[in-house]
């Protein structure tokens, strides 16, 4: 077991460094995005902070915390947490992100900043990104991406993502360095209840994928959530629990050649303002 959970650690380092190559990249970045198979680049939601800047809220100062157990009979976990915030037409986040145990681990620190014009938001983000092998030592880089949504009407919202386009590598584990990708995505109401998700993503080295997912508001305190990657498969499904002191939700995904996740996070609104 030790030795098949130190070799698994390697693999989703290794591939799962390119979104493209990777069904199941290795950070959680929310029970809601892994529950719509991460076909989310065009919402708006504090978890953009890791995956598209330009997704963060305008309206709300948001603590968000999310914990993963990945491939469960090898006992992998991964979590993140972070804080966003608006400041007039401009806003910000800052965030941490953590995978893998003490032998061989990637944790991330990131901050990001948005503004708006108009339908349009514009995003940039930041990222410290170390990988520690034990015995072998850490290597850190720093990358940069940047995003767009556009509202085309109020059932159309259209995002892009570029990650990484500063092109940084962990000089000798290149090999395990994010490659430099593009997201883009749309996100169609057809009405108040439900929303659909596409998703299409280029890594430079890797096909293009697609990923689709559909959302539905059962009441104003359930919805339910799911998702798909034809290629390489996977599903993802989820439900959504919502208060007005803070919201719950829960993912479980599988992946063809590796297994079963699950996992939750939460979203705790601490103050309101009135622009939207």
């Amino acid at each position: 077991m030790h030795f098949l959970k130190v070799s698994t650690l390697g693999f989703l380092l290794l591939f799962g460094a390119s979104k493209s190559s990777f069904s199941q990249e290795i950070n959680f970045y929310g029970a809601r995005n892994e529950s719509l198979a991460r076909a989310t680049v065009a919402l708006t939601d504090s978890w953009s902070l890791f995956y598209n800047p330009a997704g963060l809220l305008f309206h709300q100062t948001k603590l968000v915390a999310g914990f993963q157990s990945k491939y469960a009979s090898l006992g992998i976990n991964d979590g993140a947490f972070g804080i966003t915030f608006p400041i007039k037409e401009t806003a910000l986040g800052f965030g941490a992100s953590y995978f893998g145990d003490q032998l061989l681990n990637k944790s991330k620190i990131t901050g990001a900043i948005a503004h708006k014009i108009g339908k349009t938001r514009l995003g940039i983000k930041t990222a410290y990104e170390q990988i520690s092998v034990k015995e072998i030592g850490s290597k850190g880089i720093f990358t940069v991406d940047i995003g767009g949504q556009i509202s085309l009407n109020e059932q159309i919202n259209i995002g892009m993502a570029i990650t990484n386009i500063n092109q940084a590598k962990f000089d000798t584990l290149s090999l395990i360095s994010s490659n430099t990708s593009i997201q883009v995505g749309v996100n169609y109401h057809p009405h108040e209840q439900l929303t659909l998700l596409a998703q299409v993503e280029k890594n430079i080295e890797y096909p293009a994928i697609l990923r689709i997912a559909l959302e539905y508001t059962i009441s104003k305190l359930v919805l339910i959530r799911t998702g798909v990657l034809p290629s390489p498969v996977a599903a993802f499904a989820g439900v959504g629990l919502q208060s007005s002191n803070f919201n719950l939700d829960l993912v479980g995904s599988y992946q063809q050649s590796i297994g079963w996740s699950g996992g939750l996070s939460i979203d705790v609104p601490l103050f309101t303002t009135n622009e939207k």
